[in-house]
C-alpha cells in the first residue's frame, strides 16, 4: 500500500524533531492521546498517554545524550492509517553508543487537516552497546 507524501513527511518530521530537540514540532505532530508501546525494549505495559506527556518524558531523557539519530525506512502502508518501518535508533553519550534496531508500527490520524501520530509501537530486533547509557543520560538531563 502506498504511503502518502503527507504521512511520510509527518513521520520523518517527527523523528527529526525528536533528534534535534524541536519539542514544539514534535508536540504538534502527535495526537492528543497516543498509544505507546516500548515494552520490547523496556518491558512494562503498553500505555495510552497524552502527546504532551510523551514530549515531557523525552525532554527529561534525550537532552542527556550528546546526540540521537533515528534512521527510518522504508515506510510500508499496511492498512488505513497504519505504517510500518525499520528503525535504527542511535543514542550517543561520551564516546559510547547504544543502538536499538527493530520495526516501528505507527498509527496515524488526521486532525484539523493535519496528519498526526496516534500510536508508536516498537518491536525490537536487537541492540548493541550498553543500555546503561539511558540511566546516565537521565542523570545528565536532570530527571
Amino acid at each position: 500500500m502506498t504511503v502518502s507524501d503527507d504521512v511520510s513527511l509527518a513521520i520523518h518530521r517527527f523523528f527529526r524533531a525528536v533528534d534535534t530537540r524541536d519539542w514544539d514540532t514534535a508536540s504538534q505532530l502527535l495526537a492528543g492521546q497516543v498509544s505507546l508501546d516500548y515494552t520490547s525494549v523496556f518491558s512494562g505495559e503498553p500505555e495510552r498517554v497524552a502527546g504532551g506527556e510523551i514530549v515531557q518524558r523525552w525532554r527529561g531523557l534525550l537532552p542527556g545524550f550528546d546526540a540521537t539519530q533515528h534512521f527510518l525506512g522504508p515506510l510500508l502502508g499496511t492498512g488505513e492509517g497504519v505504517v510500518e518501518c525499520n528503525v535504527r535508533g542511535f543514542h550517543h553519550l561520551d564516546g559510547e553508543t547504544w543502538m536499538v534496531a527493530g520495526w516501528y508500527t505507527l498509527t496515524l490520524t488526521e486532525d484539523d487537516g493535519r496528519v498526526r501520530i496516534a500510536g508508536i509501537d516498537l518491536a525490537e530486533s536487537y541492540e548493541t552497546g550498553s543500555r546503561d547509557l539511558v540511566e546516565r543520560a537521565q542523570q545528565r538531563a536532570g530527571s
